[in-house]
């Protein structure tokens, strides 16, 4: 038998005082409701299942609702900007393979900095520098091919990210993106002056 603590009470009122309790919801609890559409059920006054009855929300719950969600998209957010803004694996893949390892090796350094860890950046630093002048010096007795230099890129790119970031920053280290907008630009700059330098030589 379907019961609750209203259930009594529902038995001793009448089909018309029933029906109005029904229509005025709101001045009722949600038990005492399920327990009027039980009786009129009970009664045969209205099929079983022809009524389903939902809470009702008031205005009070409903902004207390609205705080807890507020206050919980909050603490996410907060969670969130406490990440560090560091550029991305990524990111350090494609300065490495366009331009150089030094330029990966320069936005790591960027990381370690934001994360405090100079020693790491020295190491950074120097690994960056001479692996690119290996790699020129190599370049010079092999082939010259695009295929080789993207090689020598890639392998820079290995040591910088899975030797230096993994060892210092750890391997799934959560952050927000940095823009690498700024660094670009730079990037490119100096390309455009070392070019132009070449052909000032040559001339």
């Amino acid at each position: 038998m379907r019961a609750n603590n209203f259930t009594q009470n529902m038995l001793k009122k009448s089909n018309d005082e029933l029906e109005n309790i029904l229509e005025d919801k709101k001045m009722y609890t949600d038990e005492a409701i399920q327990a009027v559409i039980w009786e009129l059920e009970n009664r045969n006054i209205i099929e079983k299942g022809s009524i389903t009855h939902k809470p009702v929300i008031f205005e009070k719950d409903a902004l207390i609702e609205e705080k807890e969600l507020d206050k919980a998209n909050h603490e996410a957010s907060s969670e969130a900007t406490d990440f560090p803004i560091l550029y991305s694996k990524r990111a350090i893949q494609g300065f490495t393979i366009f331009f150089s390892t030094l330029f990966g090796a320069v936005l790591l350094m960027s990381n370690l900095k934001k994360m405090n860890k100079p020693k790491a950046r020295v190491e950074v630093l120097v690994f960056g520098i001479s692996y690119t002048f290996l790699t020129i010096i190599l370049l010079d007795y092999l082939p010259k091919t695009f295929f080789l230099t993207i090689l020598f890129n890639l392998v820079g790119y290995a040591i910088l990210v899975e030797y230096y970031w993994n060892k210092n920053l750890g391997k799934e280290l959560l952050h927000q993106k940095k823009q690498i907008s700024k660094p670009l630009i730079i990037s490119f700059a100096i390309l455009v002056l070392l070019v132009f330098l070449q052909f000032y030589i040559l001339i």
